[in-house]
This record gives C-alpha cells, structure tokens and sequence, in this order.
C-alpha cells in the first residue's frame, strides 16, 4: 500500500482488499513488535551480505537481458 503524504490511503487500494469506499482503518502495533527499533535509511544494508562478484554476475545478466529483448524487439 501507498501511503500518501496526508496519510491518506486510495480508495482502490482499499477495495482490492475488500473494505467498502469510506471505510475507516487505524494501525496498530503487532504483538511482539514494541520493542523494535524504526531503521532510518536502508543505505548500505547489504554492504557486507553481498559480494563485488555477485554484483559483477548480476549487472552482466542485466546487461545479456536487456541486449535480448532489444534483438528481439529489432527482429519483430
């Protein structure tokens, strides 16, 4: 879900999960989740979990990716 800046919820995002336009919600915590701490900013969150090979076999498979469809829409 998309939460605007107001904190509003759009309406189409509420009826694909059933509730009736004008229907009103609240958040609540999760059982379990009082003690958690609110992460800020996810910038280098991974820096340590992925390596510098991963990352080159990612970019090349990305790159392959897109030359394919490229061909493939030339070829159409």
């Amino acid at each position: 879900m998309t939460v605007g800046p107001d904190g509003s919820i759009s309406a189409d995002q509420i009826a694909r999960l059933g509730f009736p336009a004008g229907s009103h919600m609240r958040v609540v915590v999760r059982p379990g989740d009082e003690g958690r701490t609110v992460r800020g900013s996810l910038v280098g969150m991974l820096r340590e979990r992925v390596d510098d090979a991963a990352l080159d076999r990612f970019d090349g498979a990305l790159v392959a990716n897109r030359r394919e469809r490229i061909a493939a829409i030339e070829q159409a």
